[in-house]
């Protein structure tokens, strides 16, 4: 590989559209917003809007330095191309018990400190020459008051590979114990055959955190637990039944089959179950049924021979609607 000057780089993915000097010295904060969202669960959250120039900026720094990065393939399906959420439950589904934990205030725990770090720990596979110059400039660009921001194209990628040495020490220990472990995102998920060796994980991964230098991640105490097959285990949304076959939690699989009946039998109140006009109804089904088909193929075979094999795939490949379209 043959490294470059990023202002090379730069100049060779926008052709002068965009202002290299502003890029390496200009000020971010006049580029940034914030808003409040709240979730379903009353959870009020703060997400950083970056303004168009900003996303751009982005958008080079994931293409020629984070998504370059090292992160673990084979314990971290978030984020990725390739892979998903049903990928990593996946891995559980020959298991009996099952441990699971989740970082509390992941992003935000994730600092200036940890971001320069990872970079360092991945230079020699980066296209550019002079990253010890910029390196400070491009920790500024992806960071807001020193922690990694939830609304910055950037934070996840940063997120997966911020996690490596981490997800080393923890995989190395599981493989000595004949443990499985998987990460998707905040959520550590990691099975046995037996029930004893995970007893003690909340320590293990708490001392792994602290030796690896995360010294404000911490476990969130009230989503860690232990579950065993026999009863429904319940992993990232998704269920795995005592055969080990991994399906929708019921819940899901009632939202979508409410929904594909008002579809067929009354669409206005198809409308109005979901709060949306049809087009933005249509959608949310078909996003339903598209997560569907990649976590259970034959529950969906079930759907098409219980509403239409046209019904069903029509709304599959049902197309989304653009910014401008629903600007209209």
């Amino acid at each position: 590989m043959t490294k470059k000057p990023l202002h090379v780089l730069f100049d060779a993915m926008y052709h002068n559209k965009q202002n290299f000097e502003d890029f390496a010295a200009g000020q971010i904060s006049h580029r940034l917003s914030s808003k409040t969202v709240t979730n379903e669960s009353g959870k009020t959250r703060l997400i950083c809007i970056p303004d168009k120039v900003l996303r751009k900026y982005h958008s080079f720094l994931n293409l020629f330095v984070f998504n370059r990065l090292p992160i673990n393939e084979e314990v971290v399906f978030s984020y990725r191309k390739g892979t998903n959420v049903a990928a990593a439950v996946r891995k559980h589904s020959a298991g009996k018990h099952f441990y699971q934990a989740d970082i509390s205030n992941f992003f935000g725990s994730i600092t200036s400190d940890i971001v320069r770090r990872s970079i360092l720990r991945g230079e020699e596979q980066l296209p550019v020459a002079d990253m010890h110059r910029y390196l400070d400039r491009i920790v500024d660009l992806v960071t807001v008051e020193g922690r990694l921001p939830q609304g910055f194209s950037t934070s996840p990628v940063i997120s997966n590979t911020a996690m490596f040495p981490f997800d080393k020490e923890l995989v190395t220990y599981c493989l000595k114990r004949q443990l499985v472990y998987t990460r998707y995102s905040d959520d550590i998920t990691i099975s046995s055959q037996e029930k004893e060796p995970l007893l003690d994980l909340d320590r293990v991964i708490a001392d792994i955190l602290c030796d690896c230098a995360y010294p404000e991640m911490k476990l969130n105490e009230n989503k860690t637990k232990i579950s065993s097959k026999g009863r429904k285990v319940k992993i990232l949304g998704m269920v795995i039944l005592p055969n080990g076959q991994v399906s929708l939690d019921s819940k899901i699989k009632n939202r979508i089959e409410t929904l594909l009946y008002l579809y067929v039998n009354n669409q206005p109140g198809l409308s109005d179950i979901t709060k949306s006009d049809l087009g933005d109804s249509f959608e949310k089904l078909s996003g339903l049924l598209n997560y569907a088909n990649t976590v259970d193929g034959n529950y969906l075979d079930k759907l098409r021979r219980k509403y239409g094999v046209t019904v069903v795939d029509v709304l599959i490949h049902q197309p989304k609607k653009t910014g401008a379209k629903k600007a209209n």
